[in-house]
């Protein structure tokens, strides 16, 4: 089995789809009144999908993540779903709005998360208080956020320099991951020894 496969088998159509199916059919269920559920799980879901963004683009690059190679991800991938990810810049500041802004602040910059089952909108605009605002909604991005992986994992079967590119930065996470977590552990058992 190819790395990425291995890879998209276990962190995207498991780890990644399985957590975004729960945070949806918890929405769905606080939607039909089901009052075991505080939270519809927007900004969570939100924030997962936009993880799995950063780390494909991350691959695709074959370097770490930043806003020049995730809005060059979004317009590569998305652009076929939703045709404003054409222009790189509304990329750059649909990143922007919706990730950092939840990502630092707990919240989308002026902005708001849906979970709209009934309608098909990626981005719709609301009258606010003061001025209209955007919101982004989770389960149409959901679902262009997978067939925009899906074909980057096509495009990696078929591409020998974006299995090379996925190689690369695969093996970066995993030096860089262990030592990291050795430099922790490292104080951690320290700590506890003292």
């Amino acid at each position: 089995m190819n790395l990425h496969t291995a890879v998209f088998n276990q962190q995207v159509w498991s780890f990644f789809c399985d957590d975004l199916e729960s945070c949806l059919e918890v929405s769905r269920r606080l939607q039909k009144g089901d009052r075991d559920f505080k939270g519809g799980l927007n900004f969570t879901a939100c924030l997962t999908i936009f993880s799995v963004i950063e780390m494909c683009s991350g691959y695709y690059k074959g370097k770490d993540s930043d806003i020049n190679t995730i809005s060059e991800f979004l317009t590569k991938y998305l652009t076929k779903y939703f045709s404003l990810f054409e222009d790189r810049d509304f990329s750059r500041y649909f990143y922007y709005v919706f990730r950092d802004g939840l990502s630092h602040q707990w919240s989308p910059k002026g902005s708001g998360i849906a979970m709209d089952f009934k309608n098909n909108y990626l981005i719709g605009i609301l009258d606010g208080s003061s001025e209209e605002i955007l919101t982004l909604n989770i389960p149409v991005f959901y679902r262009i956020t997978k067939e925009a992986l899906r074909d980057y994992e096509k495009d990696l079967d078929e591409n020998e320099i974006l299995r090379d590119l996925f190689k690369t930065r695969y093996e970066d996470i995993l030096e860089l991951d262990y030592k990291k977590m050795r430099i922790l552990r490292s104080k951690v058992k320290r700590m506890i020894h003292e």
